[in-house]
């Protein structure tokens, strides 16, 4: 959060880009500033982690012994590891010669690596991107070799690593085109910072076209996918969602709606379009909503939404009552790790994110389940043009109120056309049958380096 703020104010203040060799001055002034004007949100974000995050966000992990070499992987929050999950696994079988290092920003994604990986990883938080609290993690756990996914880039962090010959490997990487127009005011800072790369594994083209305009190595630029396109079920998903289906009353004779990893906005609209598709599409009233905001704490807010409407409604943390349950039109997921065990129930899955902002998630995870995908009309991904196929996109619209009537409009035709529905999956299950393959890649490109990493122990 500090160092994204640090930059995006770098990439909007500065009149002219700043040259390299100021880059990381400025960088850390501002860096500094923005860290002064968030005390308090950074306070209360490691309260919520406890001492152990306060320190591992200063820097001081529990250190690691020196018996294998370390390999550190990074994901932001619970989409990069969920996403990650073929990749790490495929690390965890073939990279038993390393101790294995799992780091997240967010709260909600030490939840889940927790859960998932506990036995078999070292789970810590990233560091802030301070330089005195880098030298320390790095210190503390020594790592032969960094993987960074998705879109995280440390300045501090990544010339740290160079100092000390640490490979890092930008792994699944994509940039939006926010990131990429803000970047490209700083291009000389961006050049320097990017030269930290050992390579850059980017899941699209336009990916990797953008990385080399900001002035990445071109030969260290790669394209490989989306290593989401390689996730599949976990094998007691099954079992979990069929209990998540008898605790919540869910059955195939009440159609259920899906909205996942909701943004501020989106719920309310979501919800006038269940009305609206409830008020014009009569066979269609047993159908069923459930909402899964995206941060923990707006699970209150989105509450107080739903008690104002007069829906009927029920928390997933408190679904006891049997009879409120069964009356409940409305679920409101509370929880962490459940929602994709809750796309295998959907008929449709709404994509959060993407009415709003351009901050839509993973619309692999319900395809993967058989879920027929909407997305709204900000919905931005550079890999798009490979899956529109497999999803309805929505066009933007004059007006909320015209927005959700599209939205009602859509969810009819896909719970109503088996037709449709069929075509929307079997394009689908083609994208991942042509798409699979990015987690080999990935490994061809990593084996060497692993290599290199051993020799050097």
């Amino acid at each position: 959060m500090t160092c994204q703020t640090a930059s995006c104010a770098l990439a909007q203040e500065a009149p002219s880009p700043p040259s390299p060799r100021m880059g990381y001055a400025l960088y850390n002034v501002l860096l500094l500033l923005a860290t002064v004007f968030l005390l308090p949100y950074l306070i209360a974000a490691i309260a919520r982690g406890g001492r152990r995050g306060w320190r591992e966000r200063l820097g001081s992990p529990p250190p690691l012994p020196r018996e294998k070499p370390v390999l550190w992987i990074h994901g932001v929050s619970v989409g990069e590891i969920l996403a990650a999950e073929p990749l790490i696994e495929a690390l965890l079988a073939s990279a038993e010669a390393f101790q294995l290092v799992l780091s997240t920003v967010t709260e909600t994604g030490q939840q889940i690596a927790r859960r998932r990986y506990e036995t078999k990883a070292r789970i810590v938080y990233f560091p802030f991107d301070w330089p005195f609290s880098v030298a320390r993690a790095l210190n503390r756990l020594h790592p032969s070799l960094v993987l960074i996914l998705e879109t995280e880039i440390w300045p501090n962090f990544l010339r740290q690593c160079a100092r000390r010959n640490i490979p890092v490997l930008l792994v699944s990487g994509r940039l939006s085109d926010r990131s990429f127009r803000r970047y490209r005011w700083i291009r000389p800072f961006m050049r320097r910072v990017l030269e930290n790369f050992r390579l850059l594994l980017m899941q699209s083209e336009e990916d990797a076209r953008r990385m080399r305009e900001l002035g990445a190595p071109r030969e260290r630029v790669h394209v490989v996918g989306n290593v989401k396109w390689d996730a599949r079920p976990p094998a007691d998903e099954a079992a979990r969602a069929e209990e998540l289906a008898r605790s919540l009353g869910l059955s195939a004779e009440r159609p259920l709606i899906v909205a996942g990893s909701t943004a501020p906005g989106e719920e309310a609209l979501i919800l006038r379009a269940f009305e609206i598709l409830k008020a014009e599409y009569a066979c269609l009233r047993p159908a069923r909503l459930l909402i899964a905001p995206r941060r923990p704490e707006r699970f209150d807010e989105v509450e107080d939404l739903l008690r104002a409407s007069t829906v009927p409604f029920v928390r997933r943390t408190r679904a006891t009552d049997r009879e409120r349950v069964e009356r409940a039109e409305v679920i409101l997921l509370d929880t962490i790790g459940e929602l994709a065990a809750v796309y295998r129930l959907a008929h449709v899955a709404v994509i959060g994110g993407s009415f709003y902002a351009a901050l839509a998630h993973n619309v692999i995870e319900p395809l993967v389940r058989g879920a027929c995908v909407i997305v709204g009309p900000r919905y931005s991904d550079p890999n798009f043009p490979a899956y529109e196929a497999c999803v309805w996109r929505l066009p933007a619209q004059a007006s909320s109120e015209a927005l959700a009537r599209a939205l009602a409009h859509a969810l009819g035709r896909l719970l109503l056309e088996e037709d449709l529905r069929a075509r929307l999956h079997e394009a689908a299950c083609r994208f991942l049958a042509q798409h699979r393959g990015t987690t080999e890649r990935i490994l061809a490109h990593l084996e060497p380096i692993l290599a290199e990493a051993m020799e050097k122990r």
